[in-house]
């Protein structure tokens, strides 16, 4: 089934009209970029511009004075979106669960000042308020901060990571809390949008724990999240990556470029949204319920670092 004309949209062309160059057309399609403003993916952003202008220095001053420009404006139009909206919607732990599936890092924070503190160039956090440091951030939630922290491990001494020994260990009594929850021992999400996306986060975490921590995370948590992935979960034995499963993998996908009813490799789905009182459901036959079967860029990715993750741990000589 052909889903697109594969033209760039032309809106001063009709319906189905198509320009002199075969270039454009003035049919609408899916081929569409749907974008949202939000405040906790600019702090990222901020911090990922950040880290890229240190990289950069020396080597391309230009870009990386544009690169450090972007952060900070980002920076500080998110504290502004940030303290509008909190003034205006007060937060509470399932919005921030909800947030979290997008972010993958909480309120964005965290990274974004670990990414300054060791570029150690930002303007903005010389002229402005001091942001939280990264051991402040672990001791207020080490579970929505410790990714950031482990991902810091490669540029940092022995002493950092000693510092960071005890949180670690307070992460994996969290891991083992997910036993007295549920069967499956994962994170289940509850709020209006399935788990799979803070489930792979959670994974992600777990596996980087475990590759510097060994002797405190086990190699067997990290399977927590691919059995839940790949099919043992309730509703249905499906595997929630397109084309990646033992069972049979989910066939049916609200793409993340729009192509409805596919199932692009490597796309995965929402999973399973919870219905109150106690019900879990995942449609495999109508893609339209976005919160159970969209596709996205952030949980592609999300599931391209587990994955790789997973990969090198089930099996440590294909990084030799």
């Amino acid at each position: 089934m052909k889903i697109t004309d594969g033209l760039h949209y032309d809106p001063s062309l009709k319906p189905y009209e198509v320009s002199a160059d075969g270039k454009r057309s003035g049919t609408p399609d899916d081929m569409w970029a749907f974008t949202t403003r939000n405040p906790n993916l600019d702090l990222q952003a901020a911090g990922i511009f950040t880290s890229a202008a240190r990289v950069l220095r020396g080597y391309n001053d230009e870009l990386a004075d544009r690169a450090q420009t972007q952060a900070d404006r980002l920076r500080k139009e998110a504290e502004q979106l940030l303290s509008s909206r909190n003034s205006r919607f007060p937060r509470d732990a399932q919005a921030e669960a909800d947030d979290d599936w997008l972010t993958g890092t909480g309120d964005g924070t965290t990274q974004t000042a670990q990414s300054t503190q060791i570029s150690r160039r930002s303007r903005f956090h010389r002229d402005n308020r001091r942001p939280r440091t990264l051991w402040e951030n672990l001791d207020r939630d080490v579970a929505r901060n410790l990714q950031t922290a482990l991902d810091s491990i490669p540029m940092k001494d022995d002493a950092y990571k000693q510092k960071l020994r005890p949180y670690v260990q307070k992460y994996n009594d969290y891991i083992k809390s997910f036993d007295t929850q549920n069967p499956y021992g994962v994170p289940i999400g509850l709020g209006n949008w399935a788990g799979v996306n803070a489930v792979l986060n959670f994974g992600i975490t777990v596996n980087y724990a475990h590759i510097y921590f060994p002797d405190i995370v086990s190699k067997d948590e990290v399977y927590r999240v691919a059995n839940w992935l790949y099919g043992c979960h309730p509703y249905h034995n499906y595997s929630f990556v397109a084309v990646v499963g033992a069972t049979r993998p989910k066939q049916v996908f609200y793409g993340n470029n729009r192509a409805d009813f596919s199932a692009i490799p490597g796309n995965v789905a929402p999973g399973l949204l919870f219905r109150k009182p106690d019900h879990f459901e995942n449609y495999d036959d109508w893609p339209f319920l976005w919160g159970q079967n969209e596709g996205t860029i952030a949980g592609n990715t999300q599931y391209v670092i587990f994955g790789s993750a997973l990969k090198n741990i089930v099996n440590p000589n294909l990084t030799k």
